[in-house]
């Protein structure tokens, strides 16, 4: 009888989509008209005290995550230490190489950019597509801050 079963489970088929928006309010507005996200309600106690907060979900076969804005690192360029050697007599009358550093390196401060939009990344299961509102913030970065693992 087990024999009959599959060795791995089947493994369903996604569709990462990065998207840049102007800012984070414009995310949230796409997003909602897009149907990709589903406003929520509050859920208040009978005091009226708010238990969970309103905001946002995703729909159904959908799963986002909120980049938001991305900053870059610059680093300098690195200068190494300038050494040089020289030969020292010792105590004992023989002679030996010490190396003495001539400049100390030059790491100097990174700089920090912060690049433009909002971004934010969605997965959509096989049996969706990305809304034809959305095709015009997509982006296809080189290196993706971050994916999904």
């Amino acid at each position: 009888m087990l024999d009959d079963l599959p060795l791995t489970p089947p493994v369903p088929l996604w569709t990462d989509i990065y998207l840049k928006f102007s800012s984070e309010q414009a995310a949230y507005e796409q997003l909602l008209a897009a149907g990709l996200l589903i406003e929520t309600q509050a859920l208040l106690a009978e005091d009226e005290t708010v238990i969970i907060p309103a905001g946002y979900r995703p729909a159904p076969g959908a799963s986002v995550d909120y980049i938001g804005v991305i900053t870059k690192t610059s680093y300098p360029d690195f200068v190494p230490a300038v050494t040089a050697e020289r030969e020292v007599e010792g105590m004992d009358g023989k002679m030996f190489t010490i190396t003495e550093v001539v400049e100390h390196a030059v790491y100097g401060e990174p700089t920090f950019t912060d690049l433009d939009g909002w971004h934010v990344n969605v997965r959509l299961s096989a049996d969706r597509t990305c809304p034809e509102a959305l095709q015009g913030a997509i982006v296809s970065p080189s290196t993706p801050s971050r994916v999904w693992a």
